[in-house]
């Protein structure tokens, strides 16, 4: 097989965040492969950033108003999930609204820290009519993969409202095949694909990122160690199967794998009490992660 040569060039310099990547030359028929693969990694598998929480000062829920606000919590909340943030940290991040008097809200004046950036900040939030009007609000953002929805965010603390999060930072991903030449040989593929990001990240870093995502599945299968059977009380138990079988939310097996939790024979070596302690995870998904295991014959006690 020809080694693949890629090309990387900006389609339109007036959209920065859209450009074109050639990939050539690829074996007939190889094309599609390669193209449909690095398109669907590339709208699903890259982490990103989103708003997965927040707390507005006078309101208890969303389906609400506040004096002095033109658009109703429900609008606000659909313009904060507009918002495209770049996370650089593990653990959720709190960032802080807080404008008064006849003002038009705006992403730039989130009080943003040191680690986290907003790509769009000239994105309008809400308006203040009222020179009495205040809004005060704390928003969570974390990193994430794929569509997170509120459920899967939200907490026991009283007024905190959830949202369902996008975390893909690439919004648009198409490909096509055609034909390529090598010497007097005009039976190759050449992929086209064009792609548009959020800004939080460049189209050729996130074609990257796709294909390290690939080449680390690669590597994963060929370092998976064959699957382990113990016979115990005259049934089989699987001990070295992976979390990901387990059909746990995204957010609870990243949660795992950032402590080192991959297999299943690692979730057998710990207690509840492990469980527990293991950052981003709590009491009610601990208990989901140990209902999972032991539909799979690994009992957490």
């Amino acid at each position: 097989m020809l080694e693949p040569n890629f090309k990387v060039t900006v389609k339109d310099k007036k959209e920065l965040n859209t450009a074109e990547v050639v990939i050539e030359p690829l074996p007939q028929n190889f094309g599609h492969t390669m193209g449909n693969a690095l398109r669907r990694v590339l709208l699903t598998s890259l982490e990103g950033g989103a708003a997965v929480r927040v707390k507005i000062d006078g309101v208890s829920h969303q389906f609400s108003t506040l004096s002095g606000l033109q658009e109703d919590i429900v609008e606000f909340i659909l313009n904060l999930k507009t918002l495209n943030f770049f996370v650089d940290s593990d653990e959720p991040v709190d960032i802080k609204l807080k404008v008064s008097g006849v003002k038009e809200v705006k992403a730039s004046d989130l009080d943003l820290p040191s680690n986290v950036t907003v790509a769009n900040p000239d994105t309008v939030l809400a308006h203040l009519t009222s020179p009495k009007a205040k809004l005060s609000a704390v928003i969570t953002v974390t990193r994430g993969l794929g569509y997170v929805a509120s459920e899967e965010n939200a907490t026991n603390e009283i007024g905190v409202i959830p949202l369902d999060a996008s975390f893909s930072p690439v919004l648009k991903a198409n490909y096509t095949i055609e034909a390529a030449r090598v010497g007097r040989s005009s039976n190759f593929d050449k992929v086209r694909l064009t792609l548009t990001t959020d800004g939080t990240i460049t189209p050729g870093e996130a074609v990257k990122n796709a294909a390290r995502v690939l080449t680390s599945f690669y590597d994963y299968v060929n370092s998976a160690e064959a699957y382990i059977v113990e016979k115990k009380s005259a049934h089989e138990v699987i001990t070295a199967g992976f979390v990901d079988d387990l059909d746990l939310p995204t957010r609870v097996l990243n949660a795992l794998k950032k402590s080192g939790i991959n297999k299943l024979a690692d979730l057998k070596a710990l207690t509840l009490g492990d469980l527990k302690k293991v950052k981003n995870l709590g009491e009610k998904s601990a208990m989901q992660v140990v209902e999972k295991a032991a539909e799979k014959g690994v009992i957490i006690q």
